[in-house]
Order: structure tokens, then C-alpha cells, then sequence
């Protein structure tokens, strides 16, 4: 073998490492799964930190240096609130008083690591447009500085953690390796799901590999390698094509927010197929991040099925205690005593609301296309909460059921209208190009020079054929299980020779029809980059 051609090699997957590329489900994974089965009981944990640790340094290199550091900050800050929770000397209220200090100082220092390495560039120049419009000399050079992989992840996970203990809903952990390896866990660190301490408890139970899981896990990520490959990165050339296009007019612009709808959710929930997959192949089952988001019925119960766990997060460590703060309470009271209760009771949702995306806006990158789209849905979910009640008394006026057809169709058509505009904006490069695209939408809808420019947007008349027949059969797939056909349990039950040949012919399905081969550019997941 020629040892310079390898090393080539190696060197060319070291650099392009991600969970669709082939080394990784065909080399990484079954080694790290070899290596962890011999490992014996006590051992597999190190495997898996070590394997964690290998994937971070492939992407981020010296980084990796950023995460162990915050697991070891995780790790103390953890066990001082357990032992100042155990003290029984200090006095109850004294005690809560410590360990909110902790928690509030633990919280913002994690926070402002965030800020350093992802958002200091954006606060500094926005800063210098401020002074430039007050007068004041100010001048801001650019970082430019590389962020560790998963960062708005993990912190995450840090915060619910010491929250967690904090609230003693959960016993700080006294081993370093498990926050270690829960804090960098290689199949959940750059697309998530955002993952809670005590939700994994295989993850430190140094289990065998158990065959069913190792299959489970396998066809979870050729799943997720189909919606990725044959659909989302095939449509990425359009979507390119179509953002950065300098003609633009309704028709170009509705194409292009349907296309990146299509794209993302494809990306993202694929990503997310492969890496619960990955996670189960070590006995390990991670909370899952999608629910069928498109057959929600607006767009609050949208969001309750998209991205799941950072709703969750959302909601229990912004929303609720907000909500439930004196601060709040009292703002309520005053609103209610000047506007009355049916006004009233709306202050508390509304200010809890606003928190909960803006920061949804601000977690996903510095860009205001990002805080724009987090407003974007706190307006509209604001909206339905106010009209939801007189909404349904109209249903009964006309007598008609929130089931009927005329009904679901109606929400369907809306709630899709409402994804494409907030993708559409959220995709563009900035708010003014987003909103140009928003007024071409009712100024000039017309749609012959999209119809003229088909196959001139970085896909020809072929590369549509698996793009629709992958839509079609992803779009089957939901709905058997949005009416609950257990679809696995009906394939395993199948005899050894068709279910084997099934899985064969989709995994040359992916092999054949996806994005491969001269001239393909290798698609970044489009979560990791939030």
C-alpha cells in the first residue's frame, strides 16, 4: 500500500469528519463499537469519551480544550450546590440564598463563554453602527473567532443540569468522567437533541452491545441518510442558486422558501435520525426531536413538535420561571387593575413569550435575520393565543368541528404559509433581501420565469425524480405514524429473506440517488452551525 496515498486519505476524512460522511457510520461507529464491546464494563465509558473527545478534536481541534473545561466548571459548581443543599446547618432561606448566588454566577459565566466565541463580533460591530449614529468615535476590529463545536448545545445542557440540581430534581454527579462524557457524547454534539442529565442513564451503565439496538441504530441512520442525501442535499444547489440570485420575484421567492423548508427540515431531522441511531447502537436513547411538525395544527403546536428538547428547555427554564416570578405576578396585577382581567390574563404569556424567542431568535446565531424570526413567532403564537377562544366560537357558529375537513385544511394551508415566511426570512442573508423577497411575494407573484429557469437553479430535469419520489415517501412515512402504525413492528415481523432484501435495496437507494460523486460539494448540517 502506498503509505503517502493513505495518509492522504486519512488526512482528507480527518478534515471533512461529520455524521453523513461514509467514514463515519462505516469506520468510526463500528470501531468505537468494537473497541467498547471489549472494553468490559468498567471501561466503556472511557471508550465513549475517548471516541467524544476524537470526533470534537477532528472538528475543532485544540477547542476541544473550551469543553473539558466547562465539564470540569459543570462538575464543581454541581457538587458545591449539592453539598451547600446537604448542609442542614444553614438555615433554610440562607441556604436558598447561597445557592441561587452560585447558580445566577455559574449561569452567567457559562453564558458569557457563549458570548465570547459566538456573539462578541456581532455585539462589537453593532455596537460601532450605534456610535457612528450618536457620533461617538468608536472603531471594532473583527475577531473572527473560531467557536468550539456544539457550544450552543452543551451549554445548554450545562445550565438544565445545575438548574436541575439547584432545584434538587437531580443528585449533582460525583464523577468527573460521566459530566465529562455527557458534556461532549459524540452522536449528540453538533445537531443535539439538547439532552437532560438524568434522561440518559445508559449513557454511564457500561452495557454490552445488545443486537437489536445495534440494528435499531443502523436503520435509524439509513433513514436519516436518505432524507439528508436524496432530498435535502440535493435541493441545497437550488437553494443557493435561488438566495443568491439577483432577479427575484413571487413565484422565484415562494419557490425558494418551499425549497428551503423542504431542505432544512429534511437536514435537521435526518441529522437527528443518525444521531439517535448512532446513540442507540451503545444502548443509549436520546429524547426525540421531531413529532411530524407539519401535520401540527398551528404554529404554537408547530413548535411543540419541532425541535423538541429546545423547546423543552424553553419552556421549563425560561418560560415557567418567568411566568411564576413575583416581578411578573405583580406587572399582571396592574395590567388587570387598569385594562381588566381579559386583557390581564394575556401580560403574563406575552412577557414569558417575548424571553422564551428572543433568546430562540439570538440561540440559533448573531444575525438578525435569527432574532427577526424569533420575534416572527412570538407575534404570531401571541396572536392565536388571543383569537383561539373566539376562533372556536366561530367553529360552533358555523358548525363545524376542529376536526372536519374544511377545518384541518384550512389550518394546514395556513400553518404552512407561516413556516415558509419565517424560513424564508430566516435563510436569507439579511433582513432587507428577506423582506424584498416578503413584498415580491404580493407585489409580483407570477411564476413564469420560475417556470422557465427549472433546470437552470443547479438541478436538471433528472435530479428532480428523487427529490419528489423522496418526498413522497417521507411524506407516506409520517403519516402512517402520525396515525400511529407501528412501522418497524410491521417490518420486523416480515420473513428474514424480505426484510433483509428491503434494507438492501434502500441502502443502494441512498447509494444510487444520493448526493455522491464528481462535482458534489459535501453539504454542512445546517444545525451544527447554531
Amino acid at each position: 500500500m502506498d503509505l503517502k496515498y493513505f495518509t492522504e486519505c486519512i488526512l482528507e476524512w480527518w478534515g471533512q469528519l461529520s455524521y453523513t460522511v461514509w467514514m463515519y457510520f462505516a469506520l468510526l461507529l463500528p470501531l468505537t463499537a468494537l473497541i467498547y464491546q471489549a472494553a468490559g464494563k468498567k471501561n466503556r465509558r472511557y471508550v465513549l469519551l475517548a471516541a467524544s473527545w476524537f470526533f470534537f478534536f477532528s472538528l475543532s481541534g485544540i477547542l476541544l480544550i473550551a469543553n473539558i473545561l466547562t465539564s470540569a466548571f459543570v462538575w464543581v459548581v454541581g457538587n458545591k450546590l449539592e453539598s451547600v443543599n446537604a448542609d442542614k446547618s444553614i438555615k433554610r432561606k440562607a441556604r436558598k440564598k447561597k445557592k441561587k448566588q452560585i447558580l445566577v454566577i455559574s449561569v452567567v459565566l457559562l453564558l458569557l463563554v457563549l458570548v465570547i466565541f459566538k456573539y462578541l463580533d456581532f455585539l462589537g460591530l453593532n455596537i460601532v453602527r450605534i456610535t457612528q449614529i450618536a457620533g461617538i468615535p468608536f472603531d471594532w476590529k473583527v475577531l473572527g473567532l473560531a467557536v468550539p463545536v456544539g457550544i450552543s448545545y452543551y451549554t445548554l445542557e450545562a445550565i438544565a443540569y445545575l438548574s436541575d440540581v439547584y432545584w434538587e430534581k437531580t443528585e449533582a454527579e460525583k464523577s468527573f468522567l460521566n459530566v465529562a462524557l455527557f458534556m461532549s457524547f459524540f452522536p449528540k454534539l453538533i445537531e443535539g437533541p439538547i439532552t437532560r442529565y438524568g434522561g440518559v442513564p445508559e449513557l454511564f451503565a457500561g452495557d454490552g452491545l445488545v443486537l437489536d439496538n445495534v440494528a435499531y441504530g443502523y436503520q435509524r441512520i439509513l433513514w436519516g441518510l436518505f432524507k439528508k442525501l436524496v432530498i435535502a442535499d440535493q435541493l441545497a444547489p437550488a437553494v443557493n442558486s435561488l438566495y443568491d440570485g439577483d432577479y427575484m420575484d413571487g413565484g422565484v421567492a415562494l419557490f425558494a422558501a418551499l425549497a428551503f423548508t423542504i431542505q432544512e427540515y429534511m437536514d435537521f431531522s435526518g441529522a437527528i435520525d443518525i444521531v439517535i441511531g448512532s446513540a442507540r447502537i451503545f444502548n443509549v436513547k436520546l429524547a426525540e426531536n421531531f413529532r411530524q411538525p407539519f401535520f401540527a395544527k398551528n404554529a404554537s403546536d408547530f413548535w411543540r413538535r419541532w425541535h423538541i428538547t429546545l423547546g423543552a428547555f424553553f419552556r421549563d427554564y425560561i418560560f415557567y420561571p418567568i411566568s411564576l416570578s413575583k416581578n411578573t405576578a405583580k406587572l399582571s396585577g396592574k395590567v388587570k387593575k387598569v385594562c381588566g382581567a381579559s386583557v390581564g390574563r394575556f401580560v403574563t404569556p406575552a412577557i414569558s413569550l417575548f424571553f422564551v424567542w428572543l433568546s430562540n431568535g439570538l440561540w440559533h446565531g448573531p444575525r438578525w435575520t435569527y432574532v427577526f424570526y424569533g420575534m416572527y413567532y412570538f407575534v404570531l403564537i401571541l396572536i392565536e393565543n388571543i383569537v383561539e377562544e373566539p376562533f372556536l366560537k366561530l367553529l360552533e357558529r358555523l358548525k363545524l368541528k376542529e376536526t372536519s375537513a374544511p377545518v384541518r385544511v384550512f389550518r394546514y394551508v395556513k400553518l404552512l404559509f407561516i413556516v415558509m415566511i419565517g424560513e424564508m426570512i430566516f435563510r436569507a442573508e439579511s433582513l432587507s433581501k428577506g423582506f424584498d423577497m416578503l413584498k415580491c411575494i404580493f407585489t409580483d407573484l407570477r411564476f413564469d420565469v420560475m417556470a422557465e429557469n427549472l433546470e437552470n437553479i443547479g438541478i436538471d430535469r433528472y435530479g428532480y425524480i428523487p427529490i419528489i419520489g423522496g418526498l413522497i415517501v417521507v411524506m407516506i412515512v409520517e403519516t402512517l405514524k402520525e396515525i400511529g402504525v407501528p412501522l418497524r413492528a410491521k417490518l420486523q415481523a416480515l420473513p428474514v429473506p424480505v426484510r433483509f432484501g428491503f434494507w438492501y435495496v434502500c441502502i443502494f437507494v441512498v447509494i444510487i440517488f444520493g448526493a455522491y460523486g464528481t462535482g458534489y460539494d459535501v453539504e454542512d448540517l445546517i444545525y451544527a452551525q447554531f
